[in-house]
């Protein structure tokens, strides 16, 4: 719901364990905001907090989020908009989805342009349901509320946990053997 803070040139948000940030390239990077409700002019009206991300100082920046654990999740909708209000023309929002399979799967979601000025719902495909390990948000611009997201899977333990609990069994059962008469 992005009720938190992200500084002027905040480049990092984090809330409910999902970690926002903006994948800065070389040169000068762009920034994210928090935008509260109603209280700029020219921006999108909403009735609650908003994160908004203008492309501005560098044409390769995007925004990019996934859950601070590692776990894979779902994307269910979003409420979108072009955070310049009154909106002048339709901004095509790509979501780009990265598989814990390793393949990859994108939303496309346009805001109507035609002088709008609030966000809309969108509604993720069957494919964003599950599975995700992080999703790049690519457009120039957008304001985002009320991202829904679920299917929390927890991580697949790696290698080093498997042994450290294979060592930690083996070990107490030395000891309970060794404490047998």
């Amino acid at each position: 719901v992005f009720s938190g803070h992200v500084d002027p040139h905040g480049t990092n948000y984090y809330e409910l364990g999902m970690w926002f940030h903006v994948a800065v390239q070389p040169g000068d990077y762009d920034s994210m905001g928090i935008i509260q409700p109603n209280t700029v002019n020219n921006l999108a009206t909403n009735s609650t907090p908003y994160l908004d991300f203008f492309q501005q100082l560098n044409p390769n920046d995007y925004v990019a989020f996934s859950l601070t654990n590692g776990s894979t999740f779902g994307l269910t909708s979003v409420q979108l908009a072009d955070p310049n209000s009154p909106s002048p023309s339709p901004v095509p929002i790509s979501f780009v989805g990265f598989l814990e399979s390793g393949s990859t799967v994108t939303n496309i979601f346009i805001t109507p342009g035609n002088n709008a000025n609030s966000l809309l719902n969108y509604t993720f495909t069957s494919a964003f349901a599950s599975g995700l390990t992080s999703v790049d948000i690519l457009s120039t611009r957008w304001a985002m509320d009320n991202l829904v997201f679920g299917n929390v899977a927890a991580p697949e333990p790696g290698i080093e946990s498997l042994i450290a609990v294979g060592l930690l069994a083996f070990a107490a059962r030395k000891i309970r053997n060794h404490r047998l008469p």
